[in-house]
């Protein structure tokens, strides 16, 4: 019977060794804090009421909450757009197929900006 190969041992600095934690140490402080959010950026972002209300010419919003209005990202003559004004989040809906999400979703696709921009930019507005 032959032996069992053994594996190579893993470098000093786990699988990758220095060239791994080399690249984390180059990067600037700045850099890397770039990417990062306050924990706190949900309760700093304007109330979906306020926010759907400066973007769109909504109808009074029934029962729930919901409010409708022409969708933004599409040619449309007829309200196919909802928005929940009462909940956290300001979850929107298009009934002719564009999509749905929040409203950071909703800021993200009408600006085209990346997640962390359009929290920044959420959060800034709200100031």
């Amino acid at each position: 019977m032959s032996q069992p190969q053994k594996r190579p041992k893993p470098l000093a600095g786990g699988f990758g060794g220095k060239a791994r934690q080399s690249r984390f140490r180059d990067s600037t402080r700045s850099e890397r804090s770039s990417n990062y959010l306050p924990n706190n950026w949900r309760d700093r972002i304007p109330a979906p009421a306020i926010y759907y209300a400066q973007h769109l010419k909504l109808s009074p919003p029934n029962a729930l909450g919901w409010a409708q209005a022409p969708c933004p990202f599409h040619e449309d003559r007829n309200a196919s757009f909802s928005v929940n004004l009462t909940g956290e989040r300001g979850a929107w809906r298009c009934f002719a197929s564009c999509g749905g999400g929040d409203m950071v979703g909703f800021h993200m696709r009408r600006s085209g900006m990346s997640f962390v921009d359009a929290v920044r930019d959420l959060i800034g507005g709200a100031r």
